[in-house]
């Protein structure tokens, strides 16, 4: 676990970050991990006075398994709302699969990942928040579409606090910032797109769905890395 700031705790799950909002209208999950990390999961809420039950919200940035995998664990404990981008909820549902990438090894690898997320059974129906752009949480989190990486992919800006949530838009490895996975991103184009919109927002720290948080500066290295693209 990492202390971002004083609101908010990075989780490190099998690989995958979730993010706990302890601040003004939370507690609030954000995303959930690898299928399989429910106890650390747990136990790492519990660490900062947090059970499944006492959570507010739960904001999935994308439908992905390593972001939803304890979703449905959690609501069946927890009254918490679920909410999503309205475009991304045919996935967190499981009533589909998101699109290949378009590229030979993409199809090949599609229906692989697709019965992986059908064999965890890990859709969620009861889904209560769909929002859109512009979005506000009661929390301070602004709504962002952000597609390419999914069709619904969302990244969340908390203006007040300086604090950007990217999700999978892009990611932070070794300490350097880097596109989403190709091979399970269906547009790339709209990714590079999407991060170009990131890059031409202020905020201070970045957290990524995987990689280590950028703390300070964080906007300037984003729009840098986008200059590139």
């Amino acid at each position: 676990m990492l202390q971002v700031g004083p609101d908010l705790v990075c989780i490190e799950l099998k690989g995958v970050n979730a993010y706990l909002w302890t601040g003004p209208g939370g507690p609030t999950l954000i995303d959930t991990g690898m299928p399989g990390s429910w106890s650390q999961l747990v136990g790492d809420l519990a660490a900062h006075g947090v059970k499944p039950g006492d959570l507010k919200r739960i904001i999935v940035t994308h439908a992905d398994f390593d972001h939803i995998g304890c979703l449905k664990a959690l609501k069946a404990q927890s009254p918490a709302l679920v909410a999503c981008h309205t475009v991304e909820a045919v996935y967190v549902r499981g009533e589909k699969s998101k699109p290949a990438n378009p590229s030979v090894l993409g199809y090949v690898v599609h229906p692989l990942m697709a019965g992986f997320q059908r064999r965890y059974d890990l859709g969620v129906w009861q889904l209560d928040e769909l929002v859109v752009e512009g979005h506000v949480f009661p929390e301070g989190f602004t709504a962002l579409h952000t597609p390419g990486h999914s069709p619904g992919h969302m990244s969340l800006l908390h203006k007040q606090a300086g604090i950007l949530i990217t999700g999978d838009a892009l990611s932070n490895h070794k300490g350097k910032l880097s596109l989403p996975m190709v091979l399970a991103t269906p547009n790339m184009g709209m990714a590079v797109e999407s991060i170009r919109k990131l890059g031409g927002l202020t905020y201070e720290t970045a957290c990524f769905g995987h990689g280590p948080p950028i703390v300070g500066g964080a906007s300037q290295a984003i729009a840098a890395f986008a200059q590139t693209l």
